[in-house]
């Protein structure tokens, strides 16, 4: 959730290393511990081994399990994460659709507007914040380590 430093864990998914560099160079701060993973499968290994994290951003469409299936996944072993799709394969009805469905917080649509990623991390920030307030976090834990 908050690493030691007392920053916000962000997970940023994306099979574009170019992308994952830029997300880290933008969100990188005194309040954002910046984590970037290549895959689903690495990202779920990241929290598996260190814990829940604030929000985690994945792209949609990547080899292997795709966004949704990780995010879905995020959802049942970190519950109080803030989940946010990026895609550019969906027209902006179909992502919508999608993510209700799957109670995911947020979404957009690439080419990621950096003006609008800030703002949505923002409000995922506040939305953590306001959650974590006497939240079982133990519960969390034990869940991510499957007790």
């Amino acid at each position: 959730m908050k690493s030691v430093r007392g920053k916000f864990d962000i997970i940023f998914v994306d099979d574009d290393e170019i992308t994952l560099e830029m997300m880290k160079a933008i969100f990188h701060s005194e309040k954002h511990n910046v984590i970037t993973k290549l895959s689903g499968e690495e990202g779920l290994q990241y929290i598996k081994e260190n814990g829940p994290v604030a929000i985690v951003i994945s792209d949609y469409r990547m080899d292997g399990m795709n966004g949704l299936e990780f995010l879905e996944i995020v959802r049942v072993i970190s519950p109080l994460t803030k989940r946010c799709l990026c895609s550019g394969f969906f027209n902006s009805r179909d992502l919508e659709d999608k993510v209700k469905s799957q109670e995911i917080h947020a979404h957009m649509v690439k080419p990621i507007d950096i003006k609008k990623i800030s703002s949505i991390v923002n409000e995922l920030t506040q939305d953590f914040e306001k959650n974590i307030v006497g939240a079982p976090i133990k519960d969390q834990s034990k869940e991510v380590a499957g007790e």
